[in-house]
Parts: C-alpha cells; sequence; structure tokens
C-alpha cells in the first residue's frame, strides 16, 4: 500500500490523520512496535506535527480511545433500556474487530486502562438508560463488554477449538449473546424489584 504524500491539511485535520493513522497502525501491530514515524507517513504529514498538536505517544493512544468511545456514547445516546445499549454497542463496527485488536494489544503491553482510556463515556451512556444505575447492572454491562470483545478476538478460535465449523459462528454468536442478554435482563429485574 502506498503512504499518503505530505500534506497541509490544518491542526484539525492533521490530528484526525494522525489519530486514523495511528489507530489502524496500532491496532496491527501494537502501539510499542510503531513508531511515530510511521504514523505521520501513514497520516501524510511531518513528524514534528505529533509533537506540536498531539504530544507523546501516550497522548496519541488516548485520543484514539478517547475518538472510539465519543464514537460509540454518541450512537448510543437514543437507547431506551440497558439492553438496547448493549445491543447497539455490540453491533459498532459490525465484524471489524480494530478497536478489540488496538484494546488487547495496550493491555498485553502491560498498559495501564485508566491512564490511555479512563472511564468510558459509552459505557456511562449504558448506564445512563438505568433509572437506578446499580452495582449489579454494571456487573452485567461489564460481562456483556468481556463476551462482545472476547467474541471479536476469540471467536474464530472458539469455533475450532469446539470442533465447529465457519458455517456455525453465527449460531454460536446469537446463543452467547443471547447468555449476555439473559444476564442483563436479570439485573435490570432486580433494580426494578429493589426500587
Amino acid at each position: 500500500m502506498s503512504e499518503p504524500s505530505r500534506r497541509r491539511l490544518g491542526r484539525e485535520g492533521s490530528i484526525e490523520a494522525l489519530v486514523a493513522a495511528a489507530r489502524a497502525l496500532f491496532a496491527e501491530h501494537g502501539p510499542d512496535a510503531v513508531s511515530l514515524r510511521d504514523v505521520a507517513r501513514r497520516a501524510g504529514v511531518s513528524h514534528g506535527l505529533i509533537h506540536h498538536y498531539i504530544g507523546s505517544r501516550d497522548d496519541l493512544l488516548s485520543l484514539v480511545f478517547a475518538g472510539s468511545t465519543e464514537h460509540a456514547r454518541a450512537d448510543l445516546l437514543g437507547a431506551g433500556d440497558p439492553l438496547d445499549a448493549i445491543r447497539r454497542l455490540r453491533s459498532l463496527g459490525g465484524d471489524d474487530d480494530e478497536y478489540a485488536r488496538l484494546l488487547a494489544w495496550s493491555l498485553l503491553e502491560r498498559r495501564d486502562p485508566a491512564e490511555f482510556h479512563g472511564r468510558s463515556q459509552a459505557l456511562d451512556a449504558v448506564m445512563a438508560t438505568d433509572p437506578h444505575g446499580s452495582r449489579q447492572l454494571r456487573v452485567a454491562v461489564a460481562a456483556a463488554i468481556v463476551q462482545t470483545l472476547g467474541w471479536k478476538l476469540f471467536g474464530s478460535y472458539a469455533l475450532t477449538a469446539a470442533g465447529l465449523s465457519e458455517s456455525d459462528r453465527a449460531e454460536l454468536r446469537e446463543l452467547i449473546e443471547q447468555q449476555a442478554d439473559a444476564l442483563l435482563g436479570e439485573a435490570s429485574a432486580g433494580d426494578e424489584v429493589s426500587a
């Protein structure tokens, strides 16, 4: 793939190009394996603009995650309840596993999620759909996130390990999602009973 030639994009355009390039490269190779020069080259901007507009590699990684969670939060705003919100969250990116790979690389490189990611605005949007905002529901939401990210990372492995074929993918994914939905439903019902 040919890299774009350097171009003048202005501050916001340069930041957007750098974040998009970093997201793709970090997800493919891991943040620690990618030089900031590689990011600048992929974005088609001068390497010095990273330091001028963004700062360090960690600052760039934080911007990548902030953009992802903001996009997810915006998509969740119209959700009517936690189950609807989680279903919307699962559908983000379709079968694209870029975010899951980026998160996995970052964790495998022993980065502290509190430092590069912080509290998820997207998950706060899920919790905002529940008037009680209980701990039980937060636990159920966390389980649904593990299920969603785990499927994106390990779905093919799970099929192979279980002796299933690619044609079983949709059925298995639906079964896993039903189990996660049941957990969310139980948490929501528990909130209603305790209210």
